[in-house]
């Protein structure tokens, strides 16, 4: 084996390290029904999100909504209540939105680490991956 396979073995078990530090995907659990408008025709599907911009700009367009309402109520000087947004509140919102982009993040750190595997992978000579299949089939027999 080459010093470039040791190199790629011990990059490998630190790109493993992470996939295990990475742990499981965030659950779905919705505090909203998932689907965010903006008026009657555009609207999001919270579970088909892949850009965190686009929860930005849904959850900016809340609280614009949020401080014209507390302004007008002021300058007519009643009362404030909540402001909901599609029948869910500020907060409700906020929680989906936090909950998808942790989602989209864990999707793309999971991806990165395939690829650098894969990339490893590609490097590593033929005697390194007889050696790995062998350990492998080693551990799989104990």
């Amino acid at each position: 084996m080459s010093k470039n396979d040791e190199k790629i073995k011990k990059l490998m078990k630190v790109v493993e390290t992470k996939r295990k530090a990475l742990g499981e995907k965030p659950k779905t659990a919705w505090n909203t029904n998932g689907i965010f408008k903006y008026d009657g025709q555009n609207h999001i599907n919270l579970n088909t999100v892949h850009d965190s911009n686009v929860l930005v700009q849904a959850l900016a367009h809340i609280l614009t909504s949020n401080a014209s309402n507390i302004e007008a109520a002021n300058l007519l000087g009643v009362e404030t209540v909540e402001a909901q947004h599609d029948g869910y509140s500020l907060g409700e919102w906020t929680k989906d939105f936090k909950l998808r982009v942790s989602q989209i993040e864990w999707d793309a750190e999971k991806n990165k680490l395939n690829a650098l595997e894969i990339q490893l992978k590609n490097l590593i000579s033929e005697d390194a991956k007889t050696d790995m299949a062998l350990d492998e089939i080693t551990a799989a027999l104990k």
